[in-house]
C-alpha cells in the first residue's frame, strides 16, 4: 500500500492508495444481469463501433450433446470484419472502463462491455485481431488466472490453427477484423444453444433493425451461417398503408398509428429531446389462426410497451417505464418506440449495460403527456375489438381457455435427465413413434392449428376416458377431453361459463398431458411400450374413479 501528502480545500491531507481485488471485481461485473443473447449483442456494439460490415456469430455445442439441453453451449463466436485492433489497442480493451470517453454516438458508454458480456457467459474471453494488413494479434482474459495471481493481466499468445481457421471460415478473405472467442462456459444453469439461437434470430434483427434495414444497407449479420433480417416491432409499413385508429370502429385485423412521430422534450434546461412513435397492431382473437398472428407480430405480455433506441441501437424491450403504461392486457397492442441519441442518458438514468431505465421526473412528465392520448385510444380499440368478436362468437369460454394455453412452452425433459446425443436420438425416435400411437383425428387436426389450441374436446373416447393425449406435428403434445364423460357433463353444467374456471380446468389436463409424453421419451430405462400400458390402464383408472365420485359425491354437492 502506497500513500501520499496532498492538500484538500487547502487543508493538508494524507492520500492511501485502496487496494483492489481484481478477480472478485471482474466476478461482479460478469453478475451484471445478462442474458446469452444480451451479452452478445453487447459485444456486437464493439464490432458496429469498428465499422465492421459483416458479423458472423457462431453458437457451438458440447460435443455428443443436445442442443436442446441447459448447459449444451460449448463457446460462442463473434467475428467482425471492422477496423481491427494492433498488439496495444487489444490490451487496452481489455482494461475496466475502457476508453472512458466515448465520441457523440457511440453505442459504447462505460467500457465494460466486452468484459462484464463475456464473463457473464464463460471465465475465458479469446480475441484475435488484426488491422488492416497488419499482423494479428491474440490476446486471452482468463478470470481463474486473474484469480490466482491478483492482478488484471492477460496473456498475449500468437493465434493458433484454431483461430486461423476461425477467422478464416468467418470472415473469410478479411485482412481486419477482429474474432472474440467465449470459453469455459459457465454449467450453473445456462440457456441450451436451441433457445439462445431462437432468442437471438429475433433479438438481433429487432435490436440493430436500423442498421440491418435495406434503407441503410450498413451492415450484414449471420447467425450460424444463415442472414439475420431487419425486424421493426413496430411494423410501420403496415400502420402507413391501415392510416390513424378509429377506436370506436376498428376490428383489430390490421394495423394502425396511436402517434406519427413527433419530438418531446426530456430536459428543457439541456435541450434533451427524443422522438416518439406509436402503433396499434392488431388484435389476435379476431383472426382464425391467433396463434400464428401472435408469433407473427410478437403480441403478448412480455412484448407490449416501448422499444427504446439509442444511437440507433434497441437499448430496451418493452418498456412501460413503472406504470407509464399499465400492465393490463388491453394494452397487448400498443407498440411505442422512442429514439434517443446518448445525450439522453441522464434523462433516462442508463445503466452500465444500457438495458435499464429510470425516467427523471421531467422526462416522465414529458412522456406521459405525449403518449396519454395514443394510450387512450390504444386501450379503446382493444376492447372494441374484443366487444365486436365477443358479439360475434357469443365470448365462448372454451375459445379464451384456448388461446390462453397456447403461449405455453412446456419443458421437453427434467433437468434430471440425461442429455447425450444418444438419448436424444432415442427421444426422437420416440416421439416419431408417439405421433403414430396418437394422432388427432383429421377434422379435430384441422380444427385445432386453426386455433392454435392444444385442448380440444371431443365426443367420446375408449373406454370413456376422460382424457387422452395426442400429438400434432404443428402443435406438439395436446389433450382431448371427452365431454360426454359424466365429470365433464357437471363441470359444463356448473361452470361452463366461467371462463376462469374453464381455463383452470383445461390447464389441468394439458399438464397430465405433457406429463405422459414427457415420461414416455424421457424414462429411457423402461420400454415405451411399457410405459403406454401403464398410462393407458392409469386414465381407465383414474376416469373410473372420477366418474365414481362425481356420481356419489360431487353431484350430491352441487345439486
Amino acid at each position: 500500500m502506497t500513500s501520499h501528502q496532498g492538500e484538500f480545500a487547502g487543508i493538508s491531507v494524507e492520500y492511501a492508495e485502496v487496494p483492489i481485488n481484481p478477480g472478485r471485481i471482474l466476478r461482479a461485473i460478469a453478475r451484471i444481469g445478462y442474458t446469452p443473447e444480451s451479452a452478445i449483442c453487447d459485444i456486437i456494439d464493439n464490432s458496429v463501433a469498428a465499422n465492421a460490415r459483416h458479423i458472423a456469430i457462431e453458437l457451438e455445442p458440447e460435443p455428443n450433446m443436445s442442443e436442446t439441453r441447459k448447459n449444451s453451449a460449448a463457446r460462442y463466436i463473434i467475428a467482425d470484419d471492422g477496423d481491427g485492433m494492433d498488439r496495444e489497442r487489444l490490451i487496452e480493451a481489455l482494461a475496466l472502463g475502457a476508453d472512458g470517453q466515448y465520441s457523440a454516438g457511440s453505442l459504447g458508454k462505460y467500457g465494460l462491455g466486452l468484459k462484464s458480456a463475456g464473463l457473464s457467459q464463460g471465465d475465458r474471453i479469446e480475441v484475435v485481431s488484426a488491422r488492416d494488413g497488419g499482423h494479428w494479434h491474440k490476446v486471452v482474459l482468463d478470470l481463474p488466472h486473474v484469480e490466482e495471481v491478483g492482478k488484471l493481466e492477460c496473456q498475449i499468445l500468437e493465434p493458433d490453427d484454431t483461430d486461423r481457421e476461425r477467422a478464416g471460415r468467418l470472415i473469410p478473405g478479411a485482412t481486419h477484423g477482429t474474432v472474440v472467442t467465449i470459453e469455459k462456459m459457465h454449467k450453473g444453469n445456462h440457456p441450451s444453444i436451441q433457445k439462445t439461437r431462437e432468442a437471438l434470430l429475433r433479438n438481433l434483427g429487432v435490436t440493430y433493425f436500423y442498421f440491418l434495414h435495406p434503407a441503410d444497407s450498413e451492415l450484414e449479420i449471420y447467425l450460424n451461417g444463415g442472414r439475420v433480417e431487419p425486424f421493426d416491432p413496430l411494423f410501420v409499413e403496415a400502420a402507413q398503408e391501415g392510416g390513424n385508429l378509429d377506436d370506436s370502429s376498428w376490428d383489430g385485423r390490421d394495423v394502425r398509428w396511436l402517434e406519427r412521430p413527433s419530438t418531446v422534450i426530456l430536459d428543457a434546461e439541456n435541450g434533451v429531446e427524443a422522438t416518439v412513435e406509436i402503433t396499434q397492431l392488431v388484435h389476435p382473437p379476431s383472426f382464425d389462426n391467433p396463434a400464428e398472428i401472435r408469433k407473427q407480430y410478437m403480441i403478448g405480455a412480455r412484448h407490449y410497451g416501448f422499444y427504446v433506441y439509442r444511437n440507433r441501437r434497441l437499448i430496451r424491450w418493452a418498456e412501460r417505464f413503472n406504470g407509464l403504461l399499465p400492465t393490463q392486457q388491453e394494452y397487448y397492442a400498443f407498440r411505442g418506440r422512442i429514439l434517443i441519441e446518448d445525450s439522453a442518458d441522464d434523462a433516462f438514468n442508463i445503466d452500465v449495460k444500457k438495458a435499464e431505465m429510470l425516467l427523471s421526473e421531467e422526462a416522465e412528465l414529458s412522456l406521459g403527456e405525449a403518449i396519454y392520448e395514443a394510450r387512450r385510444l390504444s386501450k379503446n380499440g382493444w376492447n372494441n375489438a374484443t366487444a365486436l368478436l365477443r358479439k360475434k362468437a357469443n365470448d365462448d369460454p372454451v375459445s379464451r381457455a384456448s388461446e390462453a394455453l397456447s403461449e405455453i412452452d412446456f419443458p421437453d425433459f427434467l433437468p434430471t435427465d440425461p442429455d447425450d446425443a444418444c438419448t436424444e436420438s432415442e427421444r426422437n425416435k420416440r416421439a416419431r413413434k408417439e405421433s403414430e400411437r396418437h394422432p388427432l383425428k383429421e377434422n379435430e387436426r384441422e380444427q385445432a392449428r386453426k386455433e392454435g389450441a392444444k385442448v380440444t374436446l371431443v365426443d367420446q373416447l375408449d373406454d370413456n376416458a376422460l382424457w387422452e393425449r395426442a400429438h400434432d406435428a404443428t402443435l406438439g403434445t395436446v389433450v382431448r377431453i371427452n365431454r360426454a364423460h359424466r365429470f365433464m357433463r357437471m363441470f359444463e353444467e356448473r361452470f361452463g361459463n366461467d371462463a376462469d374456471v374453464v381455463l383452470l380446468i383445461q390447464a389441468l389436463f394439458l399438464s397430465l398431458a405433457f406429463a405422459e409424453s414427457g415420461t414416455v421419451r424421457n424414462k429411457q430405462d423402461l420400454d415405451d411400450d411399457v410405459i403406454e400400458e401403464v398410462f393407458t390402464r392409469y386414465r381407465n383408472q383414474a376416469s373410473a374413479a372420477v366418474y365414481k365420485a362425481t356420481a356419489e359425491a360431487l353431484e350430491k354437492r352441487f345439486t
